[in-house]
């Protein structure tokens, strides 16, 4: 009976190593996880199109001919309107007539849009930041896009401009491939990398009181001052430290 004893108890030792978790007379103890650390700045985005013309005359004038209507998709050089006077303007652009704001007859006034083109092939996703967050963010970094109905489907892209716009920071990024049936104006969430670490030394957030952390090595139990991160999963990352990944945490 004594021999069954024992061998449960080395059972239960051995189920506690593998987990992680060791209880001594100084406490628990657990041993620090060495993992991929990513960090990212998350944002509402807009997929804008490169080319957007609006078509406006100079003049207060009369439309003779509507040769498209919304939706319509026109190549360059195609009839947009004939205006009085047998005025013919075309398309800029191979684009989609995404707006139509006049009809035959009416009169348009100057500088009032007569209807909007946009390019649907060639577009890229615009959003703005708060000032905490767009000083983080740099040319070149990888970001992540999705889209309410397609989470499933892996979009990404690349930081491609930063700059201020009427009180707002913009960012834009560039899409590696839109997947089928994204149009100009849809929304999205944006993920934006600014910190990846392939190594990262993790501990419990709750081991750590005032920047120092108890650990034992090689037996002996020491005190450490620590620099970390909140991460997630009640886990810190140790930012500069004394601290190794054999190394046993307390954990009070």
């Amino acid at each position: 009976m004594k021999r069954h004893y024992i061998l449960i108890g080395i059972l239960l030792l051995l189920i506690a190593l593998g987990g992680g978790l060791i209880c001594s007379r100084n406490g628990t103890t657990v041993k620090p996880k060495v993992a991929p650390v990513v960090e990212a700045v998350y944002a509402l985005g807009i997929v804008t199109p490169y080319k957007e013309y609006n078509l406006r005359v100079g003049m207060n004038t009369k439309i003779e001919r509507l040769f498209v209507w919304e939706g319509d998709t026109v190549s360059a050089g195609n009839p947009l309107v004939q205006l009085d006077g047998g005025i013919l303007l075309k398309a800029p652009f191979t684009g989609t007539i995404a707006k139509l704001n006049g009809k035959e007859s009416e009169i348009v006034t100057a500088q009032n849009s007569i209807m909007t083109i946009v390019d649907s092939t060639h577009m890229y996703v615009r959003l703005s930041l708060d000032q905490e967050s767009i000083i983080r963010i740099k040319k070149k970094q990888k970001a992540k896009v999705s889209f309410e109905n397609l989470r499933n489907t892996d979009i990404t892209g690349y930081v491609s401009r930063i700059y201020p716009s009427d009180g707002e920071f913009v960012v834009t990024v560039d899409v590696d491939t839109f997947p089928a049936g994204v149009l100009p104006y849809m929304t999205c969430d944006v993920a934006i990398v600014v910190r990846e670490k392939e190594n990262a030394l993790l501990v419990p957030q709750g081991a750590v009181k005032n920047s120092m952390l108890y650990v034992i090595k090689n037996g002996i139990k020491r005190k450490v001052e620590v620099t970390t991160r909140n991460y997630k999963d009640g886990w810190a990352e140790v930012i500069e430290g004394d601290v190794k990944a054999s190394d046993n945490i307390i954990v009070r």
